[in-house]
């Protein structure tokens, strides 16, 4: 009983304590960045892969190690396309009217980089590729004008959307062939099943006519992977022999330039892998390649040390191992460049000075199925 008593005198004297003690209602503030994404800012993109509805993405400023900010990419999160500018960008994303079904609405959102506020959205037909993602399912094309986008349902097309008037220009059928791989504002390539390039042009509308097809260009029994990377004039494509295939662009039908190895017979246990394979940086002709020890079929594996080449002499200059694992690189594209590695099941986002591959630090606390590394298109020179 007194027990009891004493109870309800502290259960009193909680309700009866002066307004004062009382929490005070939270003011919201509101914060601004930059206009222009700064040369070492960077987007991570997170698939949420335990999560498919709350996929997103991760804006970090790799110099300070702070995160930036947020935005929601809905279900099956690919990555972002990020304009030229660095100004503004858009986020391709699939909505389900009950959250988990219902009617499906695809949509690209624009957004501010000052703000990261939800602006302008363009509706796009509902058979945007979701999968796990890769820079060839929405490159926007050099130039900034349009963004393409890959359709997969199974039959394959592509969305056009104009960046510039935050509008869809339409879908377009693609004769069997995939993904977008951009050569120029107005020009672009598909990969076919066969191994065969298809040349497909846009207009001034943004209208797609497709071209020739080109022969086929890669073996059955050492095919590459559609993980190619850019170089600003070139597309390298890797096998999971450790291939480099070159793609001549400049004619009507796409060829191939060259091949080159990235490893000696002496090395023949090491091979190219991982989700994003490979970066460039235009400056230096620097070519990072994420390489593991496997054999057959671990073109998927990730990679245990970067590889780094001088692309234009075909030989490698640096060897970088990691400690751990990374399944996505990336590279700033400015005269003091960062290099950046991700592994999903990790929370970690880690930063290299790509000249020397020195550790510089870890940005702590992100998602854990982090996948595109998308560096600042601002080089700021």
């Amino acid at each position: 009983m007194k027990t009891l008593t004493a109870f309800t005198a502290l259960c009193l004297a909680t309700v009866t304590a002066p307004a004062a003690a009382q929490l005070q209602p939270e003011e919201l503030t509101q914060e601004t960045l930059a206009e222009v994404m700064q040369p070492h800012w960077v987007w991570v993109n997170d698939v949420s892969f335990d999560r498919m509805l709350d996929g997103r993405a991760y804006l970090l400023d790799a110099d300070s190690g702070q995160m930036l900010g947020m935005i929601s990419g809905g279900y099956g999160h690919g990555s972002l396309l990020l304009a030229e500018d660095g100004k503004t960008f858009g986020v391709p994303s699939i909505h389900l009217s009950r959250g988990v079904r219902g009617e499906r609405t695809d949509v690209v959102t624009f957004y501010k980089t000052s703000d990261l506020k939800a602006g302008p959205e363009a509706i796009i037909p509902p058979k945007r590729f979701s999968g796990i993602p890769f820079i060839s399912s929405a490159p926007v094309m050099p130039g900034g004008r349009f963004a393409v986008l890959y359709n997969f349902t199974p039959e394959q097309s592509v969305t056009v959307v104009d960046m510039q008037a935050q509008k869809t220009v339409g879908e377009f059928m693609t004769s069997g062939c995939g993904l977008i791989f951009p050569t120029g504002p107005s020009k672009f390539f598909l990969i076919c099943g066969d191994g065969a390039l298809q040349a497909a042009t846009l207009d001034a509308e943004g209208k797609v006519t497709l071209g020739k097809t080109s022969k086929k260009l890669f073996a059955d029994d050492d095919p590459v992977t559609e993980k190619g990377v850019w170089t600003g004039k070139q597309w390298l494509f890797f096998t999971p022999t450790g291939k480099v295939h070159v793609i001549d662009h400049t004619k009507d039908v796409p060829t191939l330039a060259k091949t080159w190895s990235l490893t000696t017979p002496a090395e023949a246990g090491w091979r190219p892998g991982a989700l994003q394979t490979a970066a460039y940086h235009s400056a230096t002709g620097r070519l990072y390649v994420l390489m593991h020890e496997g054999g057959a079929n671990t073109h998927k594996d990730p990679g245990t040390e970067i590889w780094v080449y001088d692309a234009a002499k075909q030989k490698r200059v640096q060897r970088i191992p990691l400690d751990g694992m990374a399944l996505s690189v990336a590279v700033s594209q400015d005269a003091k460049p960062l290099l950046y590695t991700t592994m999903p099941g990790e929370t970690d986002f880690k930063v290299r000075d790509a000249m020397t591959g020195e550790f510089i630090r870890k940005i702590e606390g992100l998602g854990d199925f982090m996948t595109i590394i998308q560096p600042s298109p601002v080089s700021g020179q």
